[in-house]
């Protein structure tokens, strides 16, 4: 059987570290969240890049001068983006599936570049419709890595939140069982402070907790023990006493008939009280040992 004490120290620890766990999960989630918009944001960039690098194109076609250095800033920042997908402080590389998607998006974005810039050319015979065509197809890969991200911050957030479902139910049921404990531990005091208050025989009410006027009973219980004890003492004392009175009246003719059966009534007497104030003795301490509590 484990103790009440032990019990108690048991559950606290338990709830402590379900606690603490809940905490950290809260935290991560949390921060999660926050790197997860990022990525979200970033890819959907990425989609936004590559619709300006075809307008771009568009206006190269049409001799915009400033339209091939337009295309290179956004080389730049489309590289700079993936490279941070892939390898960066974002990195998702946990996910096999959309780092490949990375990787397949990092070559076909190359490939797309330099055929904006060969289509441009005049003087090379590439039809330009292949850059929309590339362009669209781009956009489709793109878009699929954004929903695929999404779909894993979903899934990352609903598992993070069945975890604190699950702690919190662990909490709510160490909380329902020390209260339960709390309530027994009530139900005791009450009988111990009944039972303490019958034993000493004092109705009037006290102040302090239930523990404290409980001890304050039994130490009415053992003053009225020791006032017993005194009280024995005092008359094997005088039994005592008697005894002597009783023999030096020997040669007294009306001693010397009662002394004969006085002697036994008194011996009798002496022996009875010296076991009832041992008795009382070993009362007194078992119970003043039982009663040692500290608050």
């Amino acid at each position: 059987m484990i103790n009440i004490g032990l019990k108690v120290k048991i559950i606290t620890a338990v709830l402590s570290v379900t606690m603490l766990v809940n905490l950290f999960v809260t935290y991560y989630l949390i921060e999660n969240e926050k790197v997860d918009a990022q990525v979200i944001n970033i890819a959907g960039k990425q989609r936004m890049l590559t619709q300006k690098a075809v307008g771009e194109f568009h206006r190269l076609t049409m001799n915009k001068k400033d339209a091939k250095t337009e295309i290179n800033d956004v080389d730049k920042i489309f590289r700079e983006n993936l490279k941070r997908l892939l390898s960066g402080n974002l990195s998702h590389g946990k996910n096999l599936s959309i780092h490949n998607e990375l990787v397949i998006i990092e070559k076909r974005w190359s490939s797309f570049k330099e055929l904006m810039l060969l289509a441009s050319k005049k003087s090379l015979d590439i039809k330009r419709d292949l850059v929309y065509e590339e362009g669209n197809k781009l956009l489709n890969i793109i878009d699929k890595t954004v929903q695929a991200y999404e779909i894993q911050a979903k899934n990352k957030k609903d598992f993070i939140k069945s975890m604190q479902f699950v702690l919190g139910f662990i909490a709510l049921m160490i909380i329902v069982y020390m209260a339960k404990i709390a309530l027994g531990i009530n139900a005791q005091l009450n009988a111990f402070l009944k039972r303490s208050t019958k034993i000493s025989g004092h109705q009037e009410k006290e102040k302090g907790n239930e523990l404290e006027v409980a001890c304050l009973h039994i130490q009415y219980f053992l003053n009225d023990v020791e006032h017993a004890i005194d009280s024995a003492t005092k008359a094997v004392e005088k039994s005592e006493q008697a005894a002597l009175e009783l023999a030096n009246e020997k040669n007294n003719p009306q001693a010397l008939q009662q002394l004969d059966n006085s002697e036994d009534i008194v011996i009798e007497t002496n022996e009875e009280l010296y076991k009832t104030a041992n008795v009382l003795k070993k009362l007194k301490q078992k119970l003043q040992e039982n009663s040692d509590i500290s608050f």
